[in-house]
């Protein structure tokens, strides 16, 4: 396994993701692109090809049990896992995928641009709150709007976040942040994470004051609470779409899309804290 896509979490990293045209340029130099590590996980029966899901990182503690409850239903289907930019690289290279699920609705517009999926075919499964985490014992500020007390919260103390440059949480935040009038009160305190989970493990470990992350990365964390919601109004819809591929060809495909925006996956998801559309 290369090492470099899976660092271990320190303040001083900057996030291996989501600028498109860097990204692609470091992995050609790194020589990744054609030997790309994916995280395999999913159902599959013996007696018929599963649906293959290019699904981004994020969703795998989510997606393994909706899997198992497509198995359950008769179907198959195996997810690989990666960060959704070099999922939509090696779709570009023409890897066998049936369906596209996207960590962000702007990757979902590049394979849309790049002819990579089947525009008619785009769904936003669910979505996601953008939160304000804190070790246990803050007290609970309900949703954040202007004027909240950010300075005295951290007191000094970091404030984790992914660069918002590269990676949807820290975009997100940014928004929120400046939005909010808040954002020069924090800068100068920020401490750059390479992922929204990896910025909750800072505060985890007593070296951030916070964090802004989005709601389902602190499920199953118990050493970190959500202080806050940020108001969805002060940043750009949370939404996670997915697709069928160009070239997909699993006569399933469509029934297995179906199935992830179906009522069975949409428990499953709202269980992990995601956001769905009401049954």
């Amino acid at each position: 396994m290369n090492t470099w896509l899976y660092r271990k979490v320190r303040h001083r990293y900057r996030c291996p993701e989501w600028n498109r045209r860097s990204l692609w340029m470091m992995l050609s130099r790194r020589g990744l692109l054609g030997g790309l590590p994916l995280v395999v996980a999913g159902a599959a029966r013996a007696d018929s090809a599963p649906v293959r899901i290019y699904a981004a990182v994020t969703f795998r503690a989510a997606l393994d049990p909706v899997l198992a409850a497509y198995r359950q239903a008769g179907g198959a289907a195996v997810a690989i896992y990666a960060p959704t930019p070099l999922l939509i690289r090696q779709l570009a290279g023409g890897a066998a995928a049936d369906i596209l699920m996207s960590a962000d609705p702007d990757w979902m517009d590049e394979a849309v641009r790049q002819g990579l999926v089947q525009a008619g075919t785009r769904v936003d499964l669910m979505t996601n709150d953008l939160v304000l985490a804190g070790p246990p014992g803050t007290p609970a500020a309900g949703t954040i709007t202007r004027g909240f007390g950010i300075g005295a919260l951290l007191a000094g103390g970091r404030l984790a976040m992914c660069d918002p440059a590269h990676h949807p949480a820290g975009r997100y935040g940014k928004q929120s942040l400046r939005s909010l009038g808040l954002w020069q009160t924090v800068e100068p305190h920020i401490a750059i994470a390479e992922s929204a989970p990896a910025a909750i493990v800072l505060v985890d470990r007593g070296e951030a004051r916070a964090a802004i992350a989005f709601k389902t990365d602190l499920h199953g964390d118990d050493k970190a609470v959500i202080v806050g919601r940020f108001a969805p109004e002060s940043h750009a819809p949370i939404l996670y779409p997915a697709a069928l591929t160009r070239g997909a060809r699993n006569p399933q495909a469509a029934q297995a899309l179906a199935f992830l925006h179906g009522p069975a996956a949409r428990r499953i998801f709202a269980g992990f804290g995601y956001k769905v559309p009401a049954e």
